[in-house]
């Protein structure tokens, strides 16, 4: 029982990490993307949202890996079998997320300085963060369930 204890205080240490520097990439592209809002026509400040995008898709593909391919949520069910499923699920909208973000960098790459363009973009943008955000607390509650 206390390998038990402790395996999952690990993997919960872990999650929480890794979840945290998901949000912070969050919160920095949702400035910069805020900037992009004040200076349009700035083709400095597009093209480090672009590479900052780039990069925050890498690290939260990295993230999904760790949580789920890999196996932080993997070692969940050693314990507790029955959420497969729901695992599962966390995995498929880790990918439609992924694929989300994707389509949202092409069209920064692509967007015009309009007003109205930039201004859905943020929408959409802010519409991703707050799926990543819910995506991530399901993968806290599948945790949570498998320690109970």
């Amino acid at each position: 029982m206390s390998e038990f204890i402790e395996d999952f205080a690990g993997v919960k240490m872990c999650l929480n990490h890794s979840q945290s520097q998901t949000e912070r990439g969050l919160c920095d592209l949702e400035a910069e993307f805020r900037r992009w809002q004040e200076k349009p026509q700035s083709r400095s400040i597009r093209s480090k949202l672009v590479e900052d995008l780039e990069n925050f898709r890498w690290l939260l593909d990295q993230h999904f890996t760790r949580v789920a391919g890999e196996g932080y949520l993997e070692r969940v069910l050693n314990y507790e079998p029955n959420l497969y499923c729901e695992l599962r699920d966390i995995e498929c909208w880790q990918g439609r997320l992924l694929d989300h973000l994707d389509e949202i960098i092409d069209r920064v790459r692509q967007a015009s300085d309009e007003p109205a363009v930039i201004n859905r973009l943020v929408t959409d943008f802010i519409s991703l963060h707050d799926d990543i955000l819910r995506e991530e607390s399901e993968e806290r509650y599948l945790v949570e369930r498998g320690v109970s």
